[in-house]
């Protein structure tokens, strides 16, 4: 069977699929469909352009992949106002609710979240999600440990001068790190080339949690203590050959944010 097939009764040879194909390995028909000539298959990114722009719904693709329960798009239904507003009342969570999120919602979530773009959709982010508190504590507490370690280890790591702040927090009974989080996310792939694409995923995690009832905050001293304290790394337990790329915590706010504060006017070079 075909990777991508046509069906010649609905197809009328629009050439809409050739001309927007990512990698222009669909061949457009002379005088009826189109055709993804065999040698070509292995190109293929299994990106669904083809299948999703067809005006007549006459692509069949043979490769394995999830679609939504309701697969029709409807970007354009975005209320552009309304969508710069949500972005505008975004803010970094770090006081959370003491609740635990629930299973179904986490994984309700990543429904969008798995639909992110990808370098020639590679899809290639994994994902560790951790809702035990006590194992989020454990990860805080390695952290400071690192911090305690290269604040005499390294006289000269750039982040040293905001260890004796956050050890003498921690020593005081709070949490500077995860923030008594009940969430946490972290994102890794088979290798570094990776990054973008979680980082991508991960904004769209932050962006959408907020109307899941979340909140969300980037832990980078968490990563940064991850990628070089191997007991931390041990303890996250990602599978051996694979790449830490960042972690981010989740759950329920403890308070309400009312306003949008200021921020830097967009710098735009214009040509």
């Amino acid at each position: 069977m075909s990777l991508i097939s046509f069906d010649v009764e609905k197809c009328t040879a629009c050439g809409i699929c050739s001309m927007t194909c990512p990698i222009n390995i669909i061949m457009p028909g002379e005088k009826g469909a189109p055709s993804l000539p065999i040698e070509y298959e292995a190109f293929c990114t299994h990106c669904g352009h083809c299948e999703a722009i067809c005006p007549t719904n006459a692509i069949m693709v043979s490769y394995q992949s999830f679609p939504p329960e309701d697969d029709n798009a409807s970007i354009e239904q975005t209320n552009p106002e309304q969508l710069k507003k949500y972005i505008q009342s975004r803010r970094s969570i770090r006081v959370f609710k003491d609740k635990s999120v629930e299973k179904e919602k986490i994984k309700d979530l990543f429904e969008a979240v798995r639909f992110a773009p990808s370098g020639m959709n590679g899809q290639p982010v994994k994902w560790l999600v951790v809702t035990d508190s006590s194992e989020i504590k454990k990860f805080a507490d390695l952290t400071i440990d690192w911090m305690r370690m290269m604040a005499e280890k390294d006289a000269d790591h750039p982040l040293k001068r905001y260890f004796p702040v956050l050890v003498a927090l921690a020593d005081a009974g709070f949490d500077p790190i995860c923030r008594n989080s009940p969430g946490l996310v972290y994102a890794y792939s088979e290798n570094a080339s990776g990054y973008t694409d979680s980082i991508i995923a991960l904004t769209t995690f932050d962006l959408i949690a907020p109307s899941f009832g979340l909140g969300t905050c980037w832990v980078g001293l968490l990563h940064r203590a991850a990628v070089e304290y191997q007991p931390l790394k041990e303890a996250l337990g990602i599978p051996a050959g694979f790449v830490l790329q960042f972690p981010m915590l989740f759950g329920y706010p403890k308070y309400k944010y009312r306003k949008i504060p200021g921020r830097k006017k967009a710098d735009i070079l214009w040509r």
